[in-house]
């Protein structure tokens, strides 16, 4: 419904009329005056401190979007920006990074409203910074997580060594160039696992990176970057990161490439250097200590091996010197006995051998006096025991042939033929016997074998009776 009285003509307003009224206001509001905002860039173009530089800023919380705006960096402001942030501009001015900066609120009819950027107020960043890392220390102080990770054991020579870091920084470089380039023969295998050293996913995949290392149970963890600005570091200050480090089951060592403050990851990891070429000389360190003291103790052993042995040569010349002496002396002194024994031979030997040829004459006699008695009483036991076996055979052959008359005269009686005689018939089926109806056929031919003849049958019906067991 038009709410204007009748016949009061409708004003129309040209577009630039309203874009106009628009920027008049919002300067009047605004009063030209400065604004510290705080934002997430999304995404930045152009070059900064050569040309205009323009920016989309977001704020978000919870995976959504609270504002949007677009941002712009005149060529003047960007030159100021670059002289007061120096090298760690393009770090700070990159998407993915929270900054916060002075800006005015403007308002252009054809481009429309924007921030434009006049300075990065860094203290105001570094501030936070700081705050967040205090916050993440004492968390990790309450939980008692300073010391987990240095109470775990290292191996004396870690040679299985799981990388974290992003491939192609410098501080990748030199850490690999330094252990696998080192000129002593040291066995160390390097496995790489990938990941973002700063931006806003770099937490998350650095949690993701020592996760998969300690999967892999290699012998130390080392985590490296090649320096950077306190915002650069801000995800080693993490508190999922830190706490992850400090549950590790594996050693992990940072270099992660400051001069001065230290960051979190370095208070809970085992052991923290400052570059990773420092971490590198650490490791190869290790291996050229143990190679140094294997040497020495090489060079002991040869030592003590020497001193050893000639100190045995000494031994044996001496005992042998010993030997030869005693040898010698015993030899004398039985080649002595030797010769007294052969001189008493000589003197005494006449009378022993006439004595023991008087003595072996004496047995032969004895010898033979006895062996005729022997003899002769072995004869006669030996004519009684002849008689004795005579008469006992004789016996026994009576006896027995008494027995085997009794027995034919037994199986005579029961034997076939008198069987047959006393009436009996014997029913067989090719010659051989048959006790049992079991087993005969109907229709098979049989003989009946009798004490005056034989009779050849055909069985018409066999019954047996039930088995009596």
């Amino acid at each position: 419904m038009n709410s204007n009285p009748p016949n009061t003509p409708t004003k129309v307003y040209s577009l630039s009329q309203v874009t106009r009224s628009i920027r008049l206001a919002l300067e009047r509001a605004t009063a030209n005056k400065r604004w510290l905002v705080r934002a997430e860039i999304v995404q930045i173009n152009g070059k900064l401190g050569q040309r205009t530089v323009y920016v989309d800023l977001v704020e978000e919380s919870e995976g959504r979007q609270n504002a949007k705006m677009r941002g712009i960096i005149w060529a003047s402001a960007g030159q100021r920006i670059l002289e007061e942030l120096g090298n760690e501009a393009h770090q700070i001015l990159q998407p993915g990074s929270e900054v916060v900066f002075s800006a005015r609120i403007e308002f252009h009819e054809v481009y429309g409203i924007a921030l434009h950027i006049e300075k990065i107020e860094l203290q105001f960043m570094l501030g936070e910074l700081e705050r967040r890392k205090q916050a993440t220390i004492q968390r990790l102080k309450e939980a008692g997580a300073l010391e987990m990770n240095r109470r775990v054991p290292l191996s004396q020579l870690p040679q299985s060594i799981a990388l974290i870091g992003s491939k192609g920084t410098s501080g990748f470089r030199d850490f690999v160039t330094k252990t696998l380039g080192h000129p002593g023969i040291f066995r160390i295998e390097v496995q790489h696992f990938q990941s973002s050293v700063q931006g806003l996913s770099a937490a998350e995949e650095l949690v993701g990176a020592i996760r998969s290392a300690e999967a892999a149970q290699p012998d130390l963890i080392v985590l490296v970057r090649g320096g950077g600005g306190k915002l650069d570091l801000d995800a080693y200050n993490d508190f999922d990161v830190c706490w992850t480090i400090a549950q590790s089951t594996v050693p992990v060592w940072t270099g992660i490439g400051h001069e001065s403050d230290l960051v979190v990851a370095d208070l809970v990891a085992q052991k923290a250097w400052k570059t990773p070429t420092d971490v590198a000389v650490g490791l190869t360190d290790l291996f050229e200590s143990a190679s140094f003291e294997l040497e020495e103790t090489a060079r002991e052993l040869s030592r003590l091996s020497t001193t050893w042995l000639q100190s045995r040569r000494q031994e044996i010349e001496s005992h042998w010197k010993t030997v030869r002496w005693v040898g010698k002396h015993a030899i004398g002194q039985h080649r002595q006995e030797l010769q007294e024994a052969i001189n008493l031979i000589r003197l005494q030997g006449p009378a022993v051998l006439a004595r023991k040829r008087r003595e072996l004459s004496e047995w032969q006699r004895r010898l033979k006096q006895t062996g005729q008695f022997n003899l002769e009483q072995t004869r006669t036991e030996l004519r009684y025991i002849h008689g004795r076996l005579e008469r006992s055979v004789g016996h026994r052959l009576e006896t027995h042939r008494t027995t085997l008359a009794h027995y034919a005269r037994t199986l005579k009686a029961i034997g076939p033929e008198e069987t047959l005689n006393r009436g009996f018939m014997i029913l067989e089926r090719e010659g051989k016997p048959i006790t049992r109806v079991q087993g005969i056929k109907p229709g098979e031919k049989l003989h009946v074998q009798a004490h005056d003849g034989r009779l050849d049958i055909t069985v018409n019906s066999a019954t047996s009776n039930p088995d009596p067991s």
